[in-house]
């Protein structure tokens, strides 16, 4: 499969959605429901998982996809797949609902539990963030040549991220061993995924989650990460893996440098 040819395709089905989200974004009511889990459900998350859907059908018809706005499909069948999109049509809900801008779209292609090519859009700004096994991290903004990104050798202050809507007191150990470790932190909020895009590119140093997320939250970012020179571990200190029984991942922690010294997230309980 080639990535270079699927790519333009992925990052115009990706702004396209982003349109219909920030058409949505301009109303006054954006038609919220509320799912199973108590998370909420917009019209915009609806819409850009239709155009996902559509685009995706017409692009490779042969992949199967898995979205988390369509996410009844059995194990029996997924675990069948060695290939499909795993896609997140509007990541950060609530914070499209409270409008500050941070939330994107996410598409990213499996292959064998791994994630090969992801693609992250910012509705606001129309900015794409790209990458995969055989295309260099990149970000594109809107009539713009790309920019090749790179994550960063760790430096001091150290640079961490944390969710903007997720204040976890399990973090603070490790917060306190780095400080122990670097010296003073320099500590940045974020909402959705751009939080590794800002890692991707250079600006940030670890993310640590500790909080519920699930398997389209992190695939396409994972991509870029990787592709970029850093990574997405899990507890164990391995990749995180795709198309489990169980579509929620572990705690995981993202390094924009590979030789960060993992004994360290070893330490904390």
């Amino acid at each position: 499969m080639n990535q270079h040819l699927l790519l333009p395709e992925l990052i115009a089905i990706a702004r396209n959605a982003g349109k219909a989200i920030m058409n949505i974004y301009s109303r006054s009511d954006f038609g919220i429901q509320e799912k199973q889990d108590n998370s909420p459900l917009t019209e915009a998350d609806l819409a850009a998982h239709q155009i996902i859907r559509e685009g995706l059908n017409q692009l490779t018809p042969d992949i199967p996809q898995l979205s988390e706005e369509d996410t009844d499909i059995p194990y029996s069948i997924r675990k069948n797949w060695t290939c499909y999109w795993l896609i997140d049509p509007l990541d950060g809900t609530k914070e499209f609902i409270r409008r500050n801008d941070e939330f994107t779209v996410n598409i990213a292609l499996i292959h064998n539990g791994a994630p090969i090519l992801g693609v992250i859009c910012l509705p606001v700004s129309g900015i794409c963030y790209y990458g995969g096994t055989r295309i260099p991290a990149a970000k594109q903004l809107i009539n713009q040549p790309a920019e090749d990104i790179r994550c960063r050798k760790l430096q001091t202050p150290i640079k961490v991220l944390a969710s903007r809507r997720h204040k976890n007191d399990r973090d603070t150990p490790l917060l306190e061993i780095l400080e122990d470790r670097f010296g003073k932190l320099q500590i940045d909020n974020y909402g959705s995924s751009l939080k590794m895009c800002v890692i991707a590119e250079g600006a940030a140093d670890i993310y640590p989650r500790r909080y519920p997320t699930c398997e389209w939250d992190t695939a396409a970012a994972q991509a870029i990460i990787e592709a970029a020179g850093g990574k997405i571990i899990g507890p164990d200190m391995q990749p995180l893996l795709y198309n489990k029984e169980n579509l929620l991942n572990s705690d995981f922690y993202v390094l924009g440098d590979p030789a960060f010294p993992v004994a360290i997230l070893r330490q904390q309980k």
